[in-house]
């Protein structure tokens, strides 16, 4: 079976995955990794990219190549979000990085990510979801993408510049932050999310999932998962309810506290309540009751588009 690499270069996290695809499924993973190098940092007041940002962001990159050329594995797709869509020196980053790894990193846009994004949820949720509609949420360091499916083929979808890196910036300046920097938040996100009210047809109230760091991190912090586990991540349903206790929990706390909760991811300690706040006002906008977590996203719809475009 052939193996291909698949790097999600995010506003927070790089994340890779190597491995093969069988009957449109990924399996037989030879590497699953990701690493906080924040490389979206600073972007919510300015347009470059913070040079210690690239050094983080670079050192993960070439230490994927290494364990990739270990592993003996030759086709590698990056993609890149957010945090390059955004940067003015975007171009010089990229081509840093192909000098020193040999990585060559694809820009996608906002409505690519959220096609790709849909291929791998599909992936790894389809037999529980379910029938009828659905509203698939992807939380990013710098946006979120939004998308309204009925089949899992045909689908509508936004990307906005809402992100838990970028409202954590904006508006989380105190630790433990103030009441009225929450309230600003959740307005902010409130006015943020207009276009949602566009994507969904009237009456109608989708099945909602949601894939990426602030609501796998969410399910395992729900479940007290001192060890990540992909597969109790998948399909955990969480309510409105419980999502409002987590952030009242984590608002309460400082982010050295935060870090010691079992559940969070080191480094997201900080924006894992701006990302909560968002999610919350996104369950409130979209008028629903529950939501289904999916650790399959962006990275692992990369791999299986990636398998498709080989033609292997």
């Amino acid at each position: 079976m052939r193996i291909l690499a698949s790097i999600d270069v995010g506003s927070n996290t790089v994340r890779l995955l190597a491995a093969g695809v069988e009957d449109g499924r990924v399996v037989k993973e030879v590497l699953n990794l990701r690493a906080t190098t924040r490389l979206g940092e600073g972007l919510a007041h300015g347009r470059r990219l913070k040079p210690e940002a690239i050094k983080r962001t670079l050192t993960v990159l070439k230490d994927y190549r290494e364990r990739l050329k270990a592993a003996g594995v030759k086709d590698i797709s990056a993609v890149a979000t957010e945090a390059l869509r955004r940067a003015s020196d975007a171009g010089k980053f990229i081509e840093l990085v192909n000098e020193e790894t040999d990585i060559e990193i694809e820009v996608i846009t906002g409505e690519e990510e959220a096609r790709r994004t849909l291929i791998g949820i599909k992936a790894g949720l389809k037999d529980i979801a379910g029938p009828g509609p659905k509203l698939l949420i992807d939380i990013g360091g710098g946006s979120t993408e939004l998308t309204y499916t009925t089949d899992w083929e045909d689908y509508q979808a936004v990307s906005l510049p809402l992100g838990a890196v970028s409202l954590y910036e904006a508006f989380l300046m105190d630790d433990p932050p103030k009441s009225s920097e929450i309230i600003e938040l959740e307005t902010a996100c409130f006015k943020g999310l207009k276009p949602l009210k566009g994507l969904l047809p009237a009456g109608v109230r989708p099945v909602l999932i949601g894939t990426a760091g602030t609501i796998t991190t969410l399910a395992a912090l729900d479940m007290a998962m001192a060890d990540y586990d992909p597969a109790r991540v998948t399909g955990h349903k969480m309510s409105r309810e419980t999502v409002a206790r987590l952030l009242m929990r984590l608002a309460g706390l400082s982010n050295e506290n935060r870090r010691l909760l079992a559940g969070i991811e080191p480094g997201r300690e900080d924006i894992i309540l701006s990302g909560t706040a968002l999610l919350g006002t996104i369950m409130d906008v979209a008028g629903a009751g529950h939501i289904l977590v999916s650790d399959s996203g962006l990275r692992e719809g990369n791999l299986l588009h990636f398998f498709a475009k080989k033609g292997y």
